[in-house]
């Protein structure tokens, strides 16, 4: 099959892909969704090495190119190039171009957009990232005598989420903060047995880049969220994840980040055996006394309910 009518710009290309998606075979099937869940990789990737990372051959791609009308591979790989190019850069930028879209009356496509990109964030990293690569990093900080957590700026969600969780059930964890100026003071004690765990996305943050370098320079181990292999956080990582965040937003998506720090909690409680479940009992407990949670009692017979406490 071929369209009618050659896309004139990505917004048309990926209309029509999407379009015409259920009538292609497995092999183009294959092709059409890895270009559309990755754009990035196919304006910036060869096409030997885009056809390797979704896993077709090389022809595969031509194929498709021909498909919607363009001459040859290079072509159809120029509408992806433009869009990448168009792409307003810049935190006001994207802002202003969020909401010239919404403006337009797009908000219900606005939604279903955010809905699909961190949908395909999350599948693209789990599927882009090996399980002995989770399995290695969780392996690493399993046996670290304290693992530091750095996550800075945007992505400092994802980096407390992890040292919380860790700290229910590991007394090694260490948040990476800085308040009042010392964010450095910290790492003093890092030594030969210790992991670092760091996220950063670009704009990536200065300060986690230094606490990796630092890290390495000790003699440590860094474990990586990060998400391009080039980012200056992977030429000191052993063990690193690359993650996928694409957002129409105008700040780049955390759901991928923050699921892939619940699969490593997850690992790493499925190996701690009973000392983890001990400690998380311990952690239940001492919750417990202090009314960490609520709790809807039901009152007794001719028992008054209390009112819930007011703040002051």
């Amino acid at each position: 099959m071929t369209v009618d009518q050659r896309p004139v710009d990505f917004s048309a290309l990926s209309e029509s892909m999407t379009d015409t998606f259920p009538s292609l075979s497995p092999q183009l099937q294959i092709a059409a969704r890895h270009a559309l869940d990755r754009p990035d990789d196919v304006a910036l990737m060869s096409m030997r090495s885009l056809a390797a990372s979704a896993g077709v051959h090389p022809s595969t791609m031509v194929r498709l190119a021909r498909i919607y009308g363009y001459d040859s591979y290079t072509d159809f790989r120029e509408m992806f190039q433009l869009r990448l190019r168009d792409r307003p850069a810049g935190y006001l930028a994207r802002a202003k171009d969020l909401q010239a879209r919404g403006a337009e009356g797009g908000k219900a496509e606005l939604l279903m957009e955010v809905l699909s990109s961190n949908s395909n964030n999350l599948r693209n990293t789990f599927e882009g990232n090996d399980t002995r690569q989770f399995i290695a990093c969780a392996r690493a900080l399993s046996k670290a005598r304290k693992i530091y957590v750095v996550g800075l700026r945007s992505v400092y969600p994802v980096s407390f989420f992890f040292y919380y969780s860790c700290h229910m059930f590991r007394g090694n964890a260490v948040l990476l903060e800085g308040p009042g100026g010392t964010f450095a003071d910290n790492l003093r004690e890092f030594g030969p047995q210790d992991v670092i765990f760091a996220i950063s996305f670009e704009p990536y943050t200065y300060e986690t880049v230094r606490a990796v370098e630092y890290a390495k320079d000790r003699g440590g181990k860094a474990v990586v969220l990060t998400d391009s292999p080039v980012s200056p956080l992977a030429k000191n990582a052993d063990h690193m994840l690359i993650i996928r965040n694409e957002s129409p937003s105008f700040y780049h998506s955390i759901s991928a980040a923050m699921a892939t720090a619940e699969a490593l909690i997850s690992l790493l409680v499925a190996e701690g055996g009973d000392e983890a479940l001990a400690s998380i009992e311990e952690s239940e407990k001492q919750l417990g006394s202090f009314d960490a949670y609520w709790h809807l009692k039901k009152p007794s017979k001719g028992q008054k309910v209390n009112s819930p406490r007011k703040k002051t």
